[in-house]
């Protein structure tokens, strides 16, 4: 229906609230939406018109397509928070009403990007004569890695203002997932060291007093680059066992080891041979560790601690 699709309109000119950039990932989440609506032949005009009916079959038709729960679940959130904006509050709140259940993924294939792999990209960006952001990106990659940051999050750090050297910590509160700030403490020299390195490319932002990563005046086209130099330099999925966002996976794959000992679940073959390596390393103590660790991970990835199907999806099930 291209450009005469009023569905289309109507998300363009939904008034929603937050930050910019959340705002822009709604639109874009819900684009989705209609994209597979259409896919599916179900021609609804008007936001105040989708129904559980029309949220059903775009469920049924990302799952033939292979799309994880975990995708599935944000095209929905996108898609109600358009129809609360046309007040259509109607849409059933619960996705397992569709049968999407994204708590209960166990994850069993780790995401990670293994350390070597980060290393070569890492090189390979600094050496890349050809592109002129490539410092850049090395330091923003450096910083998923060593701080487990969300691509947005790397490149929207206000280090001015908001690394306390003196203190050791780091407040994140830009490009954050739902807005929601958090502070790292206790940052190791490891960590302060990637800090110092990414100092380099500090601007100012469009807003006053407010600093980024970001070329000046580019704005988030940025992250499409990043994105680009990421592919370019070696860190794809096909090729590094990951992607950007598998750094911040190998982030809480090392807290979980450097505080429990073993390995997570999803570095073992089953969960039997998980509860083998975990009692043969720490005996009785490892349910402990595990959730010791499971709490650390969950609140440093920016959601608050008991939050297992945040650690699932990083670590795999242990239960």
């Amino acid at each position: 229906m291209g450009k005469s699709d009023r569905l289309k309109y109507g998300i363009n000119r939904a008034v929603l609230s937050g930050p910019k950039s959340k705002q822009h990932r709604i639109r874009q989440t819900a684009h989705h939406f209609v994209k597979v609506l259409r896919q599916a032949k179900m021609g609804a005009q008007k936001w105040t018109k989708v129904t559980n009916k029309h949220v059903q079959r775009v469920a049924d038709v990302m799952r033939a397509d292979g799309v994880g729960d975990g995708r599935i679940a944000e095209v929905f959130s996108a898609a109600r928070h358009i129809c609360r904006a046309y007040e259509n509050d109607h849409i059933n709140k619960s996705n397992a009403t569709f049968g999407v259940r994204r708590g209960s993924i166990a994850n069993a294939t780790s995401r990670a990007v293994t350390p070597e792999a980060f290393q070569d990209t890492l090189t390979r960006m600094r050496n890349d004569a050809s592109y002129p952001h490539a410092g850049r990106a090395a330091a923003q990659t450096e910083l998923m890695y060593e701080l487990g940051l969300r691509r947005e999050e790397s490149a929207k750090l206000d280090l001015p203002n908001d690394w306390n050297s003196e203190e050791h910590s780091l407040l994140v509160q830009y490009g954050t997932k739902g807005g929601r700030p958090r502070t790292l403490l206790n940052l190791s020299s490891r960590q302060e060291a990637a800090l110092e390195r990414a100092e380099e490319y500090v601007s100012p932002s469009d807003r006053k007093g407010i600093n980024n990563l970001m070329p000046e005046n580019m704005g988030d086209e940025w992250l499409h680059r990043l994105d680009y130099a990421a592919r370019k330099h070696g860190l794809t999925g096909k090729d590094a066992g990951g992607t950007l966002h598998g750094l911040r996976h190998e982030r809480f794959r090392q807290m979980y080891v450097d505080h429990t000992g073993f390995e997570p679940p999803n570095q073992h073959e089953s969960i039997q041979a998980f509860h083998e390596s975990a009692q043969a390393t720490a005996g009785d103590d490892w349910p402990r560790l595990d959730d010791e660790a499971r709490d650390k991970i969950e609140v440093t990835a920016g959601h608050s601690s008991g939050r297992r199907d945040v650690s699932n999806a990083y670590l795999g099930s242990s239960r």
